[in-house]
Formats: structure tokens, C-alpha cells, sequence
């Protein structure tokens, strides 16, 4: 069930990246180890989840910017960007199952913004929880899912 939830002030350590649904999971296979060897290399050792955030979707084509959250101050070279997120409310669900089954939670969100009267300000935010190289189990990843609010 999707909540209203105060988020604050964030970065991540990111690079962009434009894929159709079905280049999705590749695009990630590629960007998510580049991201953390580039962080290894460049000696951050402050680092927490492995984040998605969709700049927009369709079905056809996103735009987005993949990576690892950083903690403040860190700044990074390329490869990487340093993409800021402000404090603010945003709308959470948590979803829990394979990644092929996140549209369905992403789907929920929505009417409960609308029944809020709210307007995002943002794309979402798919925060990883659980990392499914420890847990082989897809229905035991745990990802939440982020929508900032006006």
C-alpha cells in the first residue's frame, strides 16, 4: 500500500542512459558494476543502495540515470555524475518480487497521487533493498519505489 513519506536531501553517484523495456535489464547488467568499480577507483567507500531514477518512461523508450547513493560530499569524476535529489515528500511502495513484476507496483502508485491531489516533481525512484547476488530468491527482493511530490 503506497504512503506518504518525508524524504531527505540525497545524492547518487549516477551515469544517464536512454533503453526500451526489453534493453532494460541489460542497461543495468552494464551500469551498475561500472558505477561501483568507478566509485572503487576513485576511493569512495560511502556508498548504500543501487538506485534507478526515470527522468521518462514509456513503453517504447526511458530516460534515466543509474547508480549508487552516495553520502554528502562525495564527489566523483567521470564516468560518473553526481546526480543531487532534494528533500521532499514523496509517495512509497514497497514492492516485493522479481523485477519483471515491478510495472504492477509502479501502477499503483498512481491513484493514490490522484486521490492525494498531488502532482510529482519527478520521476520515480526504484531504490534496491535487496541485493540479488545475497538473496537468490527472487520473491524476496525488496525494492521500494519513490515519487516525488510538488
Amino acid at each position: 500500500m503506497p504512503e506518504v513519506v518525508q524524504l531527505a536531501k540525497r545524492q547518487a553517484a549516477v551515469m544517464h542512459a536512454t533503453a526500451s523495456t526489453e534493453e532494460l535489464p541489460a542497461t543495468f547488467e552494464r551500469i551498475f558494476p561500472a558505477v561501483f568499480a568507478a566509485l572503487t577507483e576513485q576511493g569512495v567507500t560511502e556508498m548504500g543502495h543501487v538506485i534507478a531514477v526515470y527522468h521518462t518512461m514509456d513503453a517504447n523508450q526511458m530516460s534515466l540515470s543509474a547508480g549508487i547513493e552516495v553520502g554528502d560530499g562525495v564527489e566523483v569524476a567521470e564516468p560518473l555524475v553526481l546526480l543531487e535529489m532534494p528533500a521532499c515528500d514523496a509517495v512509497k511502495a514497497d514492492h516485493y518480487g522479481p523485477y519483471d513484476t515491478l510495472y504492477q507496483t509502479h501502477e499503483s502508485i498512481w491513484p493514490f497521487v490522484q486521490e492525494l491531489g498531488r502532482e510529482p516533481i519527478a520521476g520515480p525512484t526504484e531504490r534496491y533493498i535487496t541485493d540479488p547476488e545475497a538473496e537468490p530468491d527472487p520473491s524476496k527482493w525488496h525494492t521500494e519505489i519513490l515519487l516525488p511530490l510538488q
